[in-house]
């Protein structure tokens, strides 16, 4: 696996913050999270997760980033469209993680599509790492409503509106 890319640490915290729409890292070995930094001129939405490793650009290969599960954390007002043909309430908060059921992050290596119980197994994983990051968010009580999704590659690999809690403020 050679060297690793670190975190940028300016691009991103490890303080996960709900008063802001970014996107973020979770550092599978490690088991933490990252989320993208308030800055000046920067739109921590928009910032590419390549971004947030040291040294990483907008053309920053995914080879690099093999070990983070990426993620986005939305606020209210802050997406628009569809996701995979599927329509998103962007009045209220989201939290959208990728899955990627052919990738282990923890060993990293590519399962193959004719291995379906270490696919199913894996999948289960990124769900349970999902939960654990939704949670995280909750317990900082955001304002607003807050879903998440886990999104696939294709829209028959994703969860939609797995769970939503009303605001708690």
């Amino acid at each position: 696996m050679g060297e690793e890319r670190k975190i940028s640490r300016q691009y991103c915290t490890g303080k996960v913050r709900a008063d802001y729409a970014h996107v973020g890292l979770f550092d599978v070995p490690q088991r933490r999270y990252w989320i993208a930094k308030k800055r000046f001129g920067v739109n921590p939405i928009r910032v590419s997760h390549a971004r947030l490793l040291a040294g990483g650009g907008e053309d920053a290969s995914t080879a690099d980033k093999d070990r983070f599960v990426c993620y986005w954390f939305h606020t209210p007002g802050t997406g628009s469209g569809f996701v995979h043909g599927y329509p998103i309430e962007w009045g209220e908060g989201h939290l959208l993680i990728r899955l990627d059921p052919n990738w282990d992050y923890a060993q990293r290596r590519f399962i193959p599509s004719t291995h379906t119980k270490q696919i199913d197994h894996n999948v289960e994983q990124q769900y349970d790492w999902g939960r654990k990051l939704y949670d995280m968010y909750l317990a900082l009580k955001p304002k607003f409503p807050l879903s998440w999704h886990m999104i696939g590659p294709r829209a028959t690999d994703s969860m939609f509106y797995i769970q939503r809690a009303e605001s708690a403020g």
